[in-house]
């Protein structure tokens, strides 16, 4: 946690989504605001995102697209980097983030496609899950922020059977359908410590993500920019998060996998 030059990957990162927020609450911004602003109209179908203080009560929602888009584009790349530094660390030879990053980009469409894998498995299970259990929620809030919260841990739990796939691609070498099946394998001979591996950093973000819940009630109850304050919180959560999840993930692949 010590070893800052390890954290680079995840601080550009971190950076570059705190970046898009303060540009997506100012909306006035010359060239890029009207751009991320008229993305962010797409996202929500309404002129509000140009509008104080709508455009705080719908941060969170376009904040949380625009961000999944560079998670797939850049996030992916960053995070094969860090798996690459930390391979380094584990062995005692020191990868720096220019030499980290040469390696991943010779694997970078693999890594993409890892990471679109991931994006879509969890998207559809916030979709559609809900939808199927609608009568159950019965639209209350409560139970529709547990019933996302627990979807959110059903998720990890689904997605941490494809999680060793990156380290086989990066580090063995690995074709894309060879390394599921193979992350799929060491997550059935390790269950209870990969879900627990996969459920953690995820643990880091919870609090924020049910404070940033409702953004409606804070902007009308607090201050609409509690949610932007909120927001820099969470990012700073997930580099966290994503630190602890890939620097624990290799370790335990060092140790156990195939």
């Amino acid at each position: 946690m010590f070893s800052f030059r390890l954290w680079t990957p995840f601080f550009l990162f971190a950076i570059l989504s705190l970046a898009l927020a303060l540009v997506l609450t100012n909306p006035y911004l010359p060239v890029i605001g009207p751009i991320m602003t008229g993305i962010a109209e797409f996202i929500t179908g309404t002129e509000a995102v140009a509008h104080y203080p709508d455009l705080y009560a719908l941060l969170p929602q376009t904040h949380g697209w625009q961000t999944l888009i560079l998670s797939i584009l850049i996030e992916a790349l960053l995070i094969a980097v860090g798996f690459i530094m930390f391979s380094g660390y584990y062995r005692n030879e020191r990868i720096g983030f220019g030499a980290a990053l040469g390696a991943a980009k010779g694997k970078y469409f693999q890594v993409l496609a890892i990471w679109l894998f991931y994006s879509v498995v969890f998207l559809l299970l916030l979709i559609f899950l809900p939808r199927l259990f609608d009568p159950l929620i019965g639209g209350s809030p409560r139970r529709t922020m547990a019933f996302n919260f627990g979807i959110r841990l059903f998720g990890s739990g689904i997605l941490a059977m494809f999680m060793y796939a990156l380290p086989y691609i990066l580090l063995d070498g690995e074709k894309f359908v060879a390394a599921l099946g193979k992350s799929v394998r060491t997550f059935f001979r390790n269950f209870v410590s990969s879900y627990v591996l996969a459920v953690v950093p995820y643990l880091l973000v919870l609090p924020l993500s049910a404070a940033l819940f409702d953004p409606v009630l804070i902007v009308r109850r607090f201050s609409p920019e509690l949610v932007l304050y909120l927001l820099i919180g969470q990012i700073v959560a997930n580099m966290i998060a994503s630190f602890v999840f890939a620097s624990s993930v290799l370790r335990f692949y060092w140790e156990y996998a195939e």
